[in-house]
């Protein structure tokens, strides 16, 4: 998912990892839409949930660093792509047309946090 820092050019992509049965947010990454930013992302799963995992993902480049995974069908990424929709439901400065946004990258990251770790508790 996509949002921006101050104005449009800006672009931000907010990485998430999610777990399917429970719809818990495991990990996420804020950057580019860069090799590098997934890799923040896979870091911060832990090495149980990468061993026995499976990945569904689209045909983004930087993906294929989880080949033996990965999974791209259609439909795959409807439960990730759900979730989006509600962050920008709850959240207007994550809303792709509108006049609220973030500021700083740090006010983005932090909106960020608070509502993941919101959206993890009203999933219990």
């Amino acid at each position: 998912m996509w949002s921006f820092v101050r104005k449009r050019e800006n672009e931000i992509w907010i990485w998430l990892a999610l777990e399917v049965n429970s719809r818990k947010i495991l990990s996420y990454a804020v950057g580019d839409r860069s090799v590098y930013t997934f890799k923040k992302l896979w870091g911060k799963i832990s090495d149980k949930i990468k061993r026995k995992a499976v990945f569904y993902t689209d045909r983004w480049d930087a993906y294929n660093l989880i080949l033996k995974q990965r999974i791209i069908k259609r439909g795959g990424t409807n439960h990730i792509e759900r979730l989006f929709l509600t962050l920008r439901n709850d959240n207007p400065r994550f809303a792709r047309k509108t006049i609220r946004f973030s500021k700083s990258l740090e006010m983005l990251q932090n909106s960020l946090k608070l509502w993941i770790h919101y959206y993890n508790l009203s999933t219990l």
